[in-house]
């Protein structure tokens, strides 16, 4: 949460660019690597969409393009930020953001809500396989023969 002007229009953004010089990282990092970014008071988790190299290693330096995982942020060009990820580190500055980014599509709620099957639909097939139409056995005259076997 930030308190701003009215005036300054604030917007929150999906996606930055910043210069990041890596200062550890034990192999490699490329597209899709994801990190906790620190800039001012924000802290959250951010993926690398897009590089000016094809991979970084400790003490190379890139302009790269951030999207943060779970929601919007509100960041200035010119703030100091912290790409951090267990041993791994980086800084850098954010040199350009992104306002007109869009969130990113992660499916419809109600389809995740959705049973994986119809339950009443379920029943209604098990109650009918229940119903087995069987004839009638005559067990009177199956008990009277082995009693009669028995008694000869």
């Amino acid at each position: 949460m930030v308190l701003v002007s009215p005036q300054s229009e604030p917007k929150g953004v999906w996606e930055f660019e910043s210069e990041i010089r890596v200062l550890h990282h034990p192999t490699t990092i490329s597209v899709k690597y994801q990190a906790m970014v620190h800039t001012g008071s924000i802290r959250q988790t951010a993926s690398i969409i897009t590089m000016s190299v094809q991979h970084m290693r400790t003490g190379d330096k890139a302009i790269c393009r951030f999207r943060f995982i779970k929601n919007p942020e509100y960041i200035k060009e010119g703030a100091r930020m912290v790409f951090r990820e267990g041993r791994t580190k980086a800084v850098g500055n954010i040199i350009k953001v992104f306002p007109e980014a869009q969130a990113p599509y992660r499916g419809n709620k109600r389809d995740k809500m959705k049973p994986k099957y119809n339950a009443r639909r379920r029943i209604k097939s098990l109650n009918d396989r229940d119903r087995v139409d069987v004839e009638p056995v005559l067990i009177s005259a199956t008990l009277s023969n082995t009693s009669a076997d028995s008694g000869t």
